[in-house]
């Protein structure tokens, strides 16, 4: 299913030399216009040839042409890209399986606001993925104060928002009324409004909203007992976690950052311990979702 999904992103041609090659752990496929296709796990990269194998010579791997790019707009647009205009403004679409379609390309620019994007020259297919029960050890150690403000924090590619999820759902299944504020479709990877990813039974979805405005509506509109956002940072991002906590529901957030001292030069100290109760420092790159340490909000270690 999860192949399927992912292969109605592009035509005939390349669906056929795709649908020949194994990449359960591929994480994106990247097409460019006249360059080789490429595809990506963690850190490594392949190019793939015209039988679908994997390669790793540049010269043997298949060079992308226009026609390519045009048949995927088509295929991820609905042969309507008129439709799909509002999320084009953000550089990418969600599409069925909660896969990201994003595109780089000439974007057309009206009073300071992007309208719409075209002579797409790159398409990067990001692959919707989940890492079920990673978050077990951290809940068994919180145990029945599992519902606290907590901040996971990590660099690129560290696995929090990998984590965030699989809190999320936990808790949801575990009794928890749980809102999402899914700025960038990270979390829940929703298609026409339904989550393709995991978040559990009790867990409602905002997303396409920036966060402040999303913390906002589900306060007042779902009654959480729990909020998750990704990538906190903006002024407003703190001013809606604080409404958050005021109207009795807990959150847990993400933010990039090396560890809690990198987070407190970025946002301050007392911004922080006012609003976190515990904040998990992940290793980061290559270590998805491995936790280096646990702290309470003012930075004091907790073992783990």
């Amino acid at each position: 299913m999860l192949k399927n999904t992912v292969l109605d992103c592009f035509g005939e041609k390349m669906r056929k030399i795709l649908g020949g090659y194994d990449w359960r752990n591929i994480n994106e496929i990247r097409v460019r216009a006249e360059r080789p296709v490429i595809l990506k796990s963690g850190n490594n990269e392949y190019f793939v040839n015209n039988d679908g194998q994997a390669v790793f010579e540049l010269q043997k791997g298949y060079i992308a042409e226009h026609s390519d790019l045009e048949q995927m707009v088509n295929m991820i647009s609905d042969y309507s890209l008129y439709s799909v205009q509002e999320q084009l403004r953000k550089g990418f679409i969600t599409v069925r399986g909660g896969h990201r379609a994003a595109f780089a390309g000439s974007y057309a620019v009206e009073n300071g606001q992007v309208c719409t994007v075209k002579n797409i020259g790159s398409i990067n297919i990001r692959i919707a993925g989940e890492i079920k029960n990673c978050a077990d050890d951290v809940l068994r150690f919180f145990g029945r104060n599992a519902l606290k403000n907590t901040l996971i924090i990590s660099p690129v590619c560290g696995g929090k928002t990998t984590l965030l999820r699989d809190m999320a759902r936990q808790l949801s299944e575990n009794g928890a009324t749980v809102g999402i504020a899914d700025e960038r479709g990270e979390i829940a990877a929703c298609y026409m409004g339904v989550p393709q990813l995991d978040v559990g039974i009790r867990t409602d979805v905002i997303d396409g909203c920036p966060k402040a405005d999303a913390i906002s509506m589900l306060i007042r509109t779902m009654s959480p007992e729990l909020i998750c956002a990704d990538e906190i940072g903006a002024e407003e991002d703190f001013s809606a976690m604080r409404e958050a906590a005021l109207s009795g529901a807990f959150v847990i957030c993400t933010a990039h950052g090396r560890d809690e001292e990198d987070i407190y030069k970025k946002f301050g100290y007392q911004r922080i311990a006012e609003i976190f109760d515990r904040l998990i420092v992940l290793e980061g790159r290559n270590n998805i979702g491995k936790i280096k340490h646990i702290a309470n909000g003012r930075g004091e270690k907790i073992c783990l």
